[in-house]
C-alpha cells in the first residue's frame, strides 16, 4: 500500500510533461465527471515502495535466521548513520545496535524466533527517501514456553548507490 502528498498537479513541475495521458470519465451515471491522469510515476512509486517493503521483509527474515552478516546488507552501516529506538532503549550506529543489542539477544540460546515478519506496510517514497510503517508479527520459545507478539513499527530508508537501506527504526 502506497501513499503521496495530495497535492495538485500544477504544483508539481514539469507535472505536464511527465503525468501521462488524461481522460474525462463520468461519474456513476450522474452527470458528473472527474479527469483521471494515468501517471508514470506513479507507476514508479509503487515499484519503488514494493523495493522497500522487500527490503524490509528481508531484513526481518533474518532475525529469524540469527543472520547479523545478512541483516547488515539491509542497513547504512557507516559510523552513526542507522539509528533505533526500540522501546526505551535507543542504538546510535549499526555497530552499536548489532554488537550491544542484536548479537547478545540472537546469541541467548533460550530464545528462539519462530517468526519475526514485518507485515502490512504503509509506504511513502519521495525521491531517495522512503518511511514505512509496519506491523511486527513475531512468534518465539523463550526458556521452553511459546509465546507471540504483534508489535508496530516505523522506519526511514534511504536509498544509496541504487539500493534502498535502512537509515532509522523504532519499533
Amino acid at each position: 500500500v502506497t501513499f503521496g502528498l495530495a497535492l495538485p498537479l500544477s504544483a508539481c513541475s514539469g507535472a505536464n510533461e511527465h503525468m501521462g495521458s488524461k481522460q474525462t470519465v463520468e461519474h456513476m451515471d450522474d452527470g458528473h465527471s472527474h479527469t483521471e491522469t494515468t501517471a508514470p510515476i506513479e507507476a514508479n512509486m509503487s515499484h519503488e515502495a514494493k523495493n522497500v517493503e522487500a527490503v524490509m521483509s528481508n531484513y526481518s527474515k533474518q532475525i529469524t535466521a540469527k543472520d547479523l552478516a545478512a541483516m547488515e546488507a539491509y542497513v547504512l552501516t557507516d559510523g552513526e548513520e542507522f539509528t533505533i529506538f526500540e522501546g526505551k532503549g535507543t542504538n546510535i550506529g549499526w555497530a552499536d545496535y548489532r554488537d550491544n543489542h542484536l548479537a547478545p539477544e540472537l546469541a541467548n540460546e533460550d530464545l528462539v524466533f519462530t517468526k519475526y515478519d514485518f507485515i502490512d506496510f504503509k509506504t511513502f517514497v519521495d525521491g531517495n527517501i522512503a518511511a514505512v510503517t509496519f506491523s511486527i508479527d513475531a512468534a518465539y520459545n523463550y526458556k521452553g514456553k511459546e509465546a507471540s507478539h504483534v508489535g508496530h513499527g516505523t522506519a526511514i530508508l534511504k536509498k544509496v548507490d541504487g539500493k534502498w537501506k535502512i537509515a532509522h527504526m523504532q519499533t
